[in-house]
């Protein structure tokens, strides 16, 4: 049984971190099913094609994303600034995602674990509590170290919610100009 008196700071402080990784998990998972969708339909697929995208990477739907824009961008399907805005969600999904998963699969501490290889909080937002440290679990990756505060971890999962909207609100403009230039 975990003992959570405030005479054992390091347990305390790392129960305040549960909550706000659980709420990065349930973002990242809904922005990596929008992105799933939206990768899927902008590949034109069937409704027998969502295999394909089914436990796909997030490196994987965005690359081939990218790719799908890159081969319809020429056809003049959607006007230029939805391409655009497709390429920027798709990039900054794949950008959260990667730290996301510093945080989801680091291990997590209250102390250094590196000393000086450790990076430091570069949020522009004070920490209001305890600052961590995490380090990646998987060294194949590379050793890395990351100073961070609940309030990085929360302004993630929030940053991650947005990009579920933008990606929603591209595909949908997408389908408005493709409709539109077919009526």
């Amino acid at each position: 049984m975990t003992n959570t008196s405030s005479s054992d700071p390091v347990t305390s402080d790392l129960d305040y971190l549960y909550p706000a990784l659980g709420r990065l998990v349930t973002a990242s998972a809904a922005m990596e099913s929008s992105l799933r969708d939206v990768v899927s339909r902008l590949a034109g697929s069937d409704d027998a094609a969502w295999i394909i995208f089914e436990g796909q990477s997030v490196d994987w739907l965005v690359s081939n994303g990218l790719a799908v824009l890159t081969q319809r961008e020429p056809m003049e399907r959607w006007p230029t600034q939805i391409v655009a805005q497709f390429r920027e969600a798709l990039n900054n999904a794949q950008t959260a995602y990667r730290t996301r998963n510093i945080m989801i699969h680091g291990e997590w501490r209250t102390d250094c674990f590196m000393g000086e290889g450790c990076i430091g909080r570069s949020a522009p937002v004070p920490a209001d509590g305890p600052v961590f440290h995490v380090h990646r679990s998987r060294y194949r990756k590379g050793l890395e170290e990351r100073q961070l505060a609940i309030v990085d971890i929360e302004a993630l999962a929030e940053h991650m919610r947005e990009l579920e909207y933008e990606l929603r609100a591209a595909m949908k403009k997408a389908d408005d100009a493709w409709l539109g230039s077919i009526a």
